[in-house]
């Protein structure tokens, strides 16, 4: 299986070094099984990480158009799959669920529009 992708060409990687996470993957990213009382406290710690970072947006850009996983730029998986930008490979329930109610509404919205358009 071939892992190797390019980022996003609206995306680059030279925001990563300025990140006040630098070194702290351990706070971003959980381990597999992560119980959900842990992963909260976890990601409360990356959170104050991610509020005093001067690359906080470029970080949360790169997350969300790379389809990425953990905790970046102060948002983790669901929060990033209710925005529309779910992982590649969404790893927890809610997740998936977050990024089925994302599509859900933006197919809803699309209707509307449709709708709207043809009315007119």
């Amino acid at each position: 299986m071939d892992t190797d992708y390019a980022l996003h060409p609206e995306t680059s990687s030279d925001w990563a070094d300025r990140g006040v996470c630098k070194g702290l993957t351990h706070v971003f990213f959980g381990p597999a099984a992560e119980r959900p009382e842990r992963r909260v406290e976890r990601e409360a710690i990356a959170a104050a990480y991610c509020q005093s970072c001067p690359v906080m947006m470029e970080c949360r850009t790169t997350a969300r158009l790379n389809r990425e996983h953990g905790f970046w730029g102060c948002e983790n998986d669901e929060q990033r799959a209710a925005a529309g930008y779910a992982p590649r490979s969404p790893s927890r329930r809610a997740v998936v669920q977050a990024r089925d109610r994302a599509r859900r509404r933006h197919m809803e919205m699309e209707s509307a529009r449709e709708s709207i358009v043809a009315a007119g």
